[in-house]
This record gives C-alpha cells, sequence and structure tokens, in this order.
C-alpha cells in the first residue's frame, strides 16, 4: 500500500511540473514524457493509431509506406486537432504475393489491437481515431469489427477506418502504389520516391502496372505533389471534425457512423473494381 501511495505521490507531482507545457508540435506519443501525457489525457483525451506493414509497392516506393502514410497524416491530423500519435505498426496478416512482404498471425495482429485499445482505455483516452493505410479488405473489416466490440463494452469511442474514409469528397478509394499512394509520398516524402523507377512506369499500361504490384491508375502521369497535399489537406479537415464529434456525448454513434458510410463506399467500389479487371481480362 505505501508502495502504491509513493508511486501516486510521485505521478501528481509529475503531473504538476508538466502540466500546461506541452509543445504545440510535439505530438508523437513515444516522445513524451509522462507528464505531457497526463496533460493530454486532461485536455483532449483522443489517441491516433496509424496502422501499416511492409509489403512490396513496386519499384518506386518504399516497402513501409502504409505506415509511413499513415503515421505521418495523423501527426499533422493531431497538430492540428489535438490528441497523441501512437507509433506506427508494421505488420498485418495480409499481403501481397511479391518480395519483400511480411505477414502474421491474425491472431497476433487482433492481439495487440485490442491490447492496445485496453492499454489507451486504462490510462485515460476517451477517443480512439485508427487509420489503417493498408487495406486489404479482410482487414478493414476486422479492424471496425474489433473497434464495435470494444466499444459495446467500454467508455471509449473508436472509429477504425482506412485514410481514404476521409477522402470520398474527391473520389479516393485508395490504390496500391499508383496515383495516389504515390501522390502521398511526393507530398509527405519526396525523399522516399525512387523517381528514375517511377519514370520507368510511364509507358506502361494497366496489365503491365498490375504485373509489376502496381494496382491503380499510371503513377507516372497522373500522381504530383500538388494532388497528395489536397488530399491530405481534406483528410486532416475531416479528421479533426471527427475527434471533436468522437469526445462528445455521441461519440460512439459518430464513430458507428463512419464505419457504416466507410464499409458502403468501400466495399462497393472493390466489387466495381472486380467487375473492371473481368471486363478488361474479357478483352484482351
Amino acid at each position: 500500500m505505501r508502495d502504491r501511495e509513493q508511486n501516486g505521490s510521485y505521478i501528481r507531482k509529475a503531473t504538476d511540473c508538466f502540466t500546461g507545457v506541452t509543445s504545440m508540435n510535439k505530438v508523437q506519443f513515444e516522445q513524451m514524457r509522462p507528464g505531457e501525457l497526463e496533460a493530454i489525457v486532461a485536455e483532449k483525451p483522443l489517441a491516433w493509431m496509424p496502422l501499416g506493414t511492409l509489403e512490396w509497392h513496386g519499384r518506386h516506393l518504399p516497402v513501409g509506406l502504409d505506415a509511413i502514410k499513415a503515421h505521418d497524416i495523423c501527426v499533422r491530423a493531431a497538430r492540428a486537432g489535438g490528441g497523441a500519435v501512437l507509433p506506427p505498426t508494421y505488420f498485418s496478416p495480409w499481403g501481397m504475393s511479391f518480395p519483400w512482404t511480411f505477414k502474421y498471425s491474425a491472431l497476433s495482429f487482433t492481439q495487440y489491437i485490442n491490447g492496445t485499445f485496453r492499454n489507451l482505455h486504462k490510462y485515460g483516452f476517451r477517443a480512439v481515431i485508427l487509420i489503417t493505410g493498408h487495406y486489404p479488405e479482410m482487414q478493414v473489416a476486422l479492424l471496425m469489427a474489433l473497434a464495435e466490440s470494444f466499444m459495446a463494452t467500454h467508455n471509449m469511442s473508436v472509429a477504425a477506418v482506412p485514410e481514404f474514409a476521409f477522402c470520398g469528397d474527391i473520389d479516393y478509394f485508395g490504390d496500391h502504389a499508383a496515383k495516389w499512394e504515390t501522390s502521398f509520398m511526393k507530398a509527405l516524402r519526396p525523399d522516399l520516391v525512387g523517381e528514375d523507377n517511377l519514370a520507368d512506369l510511364h509507358d506502361d499500361n494497366w496489365l503491365d502496372l498490375f504485373r509489376k504490384g502496381v494496382r491503380g491508375e499510371n503513377p507516372a502521369k497522373h500522381a504530383s505533389t500538388e494532388l497528395g497535399d489536397e488530399v491530405i489537406e481534406l483528410f486532416v479537415r475531416n479528421c479533426v471534425e471527427l475527434a471533436d464529434a468522437l469526445l462528445g456525448p455521441d461519440g460512439k454513434d459518430a464513430a458507428r457512423r463512419l464505419h457504416r458510410e466507410a464499409a458502403s463506399s468501400f466495399f462497393s467500389h472493390y466489387a466495381n473494381k472486380v467487375k473492371d479487371v473481368i471486363k478488361r481480362n474479357a478483352g484482351l
């Protein structure tokens, strides 16, 4: 009991020392001291949870793109709307059948997600925005289900969606190493884009790109920094709006509504993509 009292006293003193001094730009969870995290929980108990994986993204983009993308845009959103950003993850049960793609068990993935939700709740967070930059259909469905399940038994709002759930206004529904993801990286981390490798794709048709692990519009022709900036700005603006809603009295309803809308648009768009591939194959 004495140890607990001493520890509690220490924590209270640390909180007193650091409350109110959190840097405006310091939003990365792992870089914060205890008092800075306590200040965030007291002021805006919101956590950002970026997910990615290690996976082939053509020869022009890094294998860690999904996590880099998700983390960087969460940091931008947190700087605009508050909260703390957890370190990104680099693992998933699903991925492409190309080199340098890592896959892990669905059980370990599920345990990590649930464990992180539990720990955030334990330390006082009341809302979580989970952004998955890696979005196989099974992963999107599983993450939404885990979020819904957690909300049913805990006082915490959890929205778990791909980044494009906030960007439907510009007809962005995700791709793989193509126009959109390449534009993200041009805007976020241009140093990681292999421009020579990108140029090699210029004359490729959709089937050439498909065989090279690029799924979507030709990035050599259609990707740009300006497009990346546009989609990031839209993401940040809509995320900040959601963050405020999640912390409100109807936060869980806001999360569930987003899940329904995102699932409807995502799986509808995926079905249309499958139909398009079938039609293209029929014309070969």
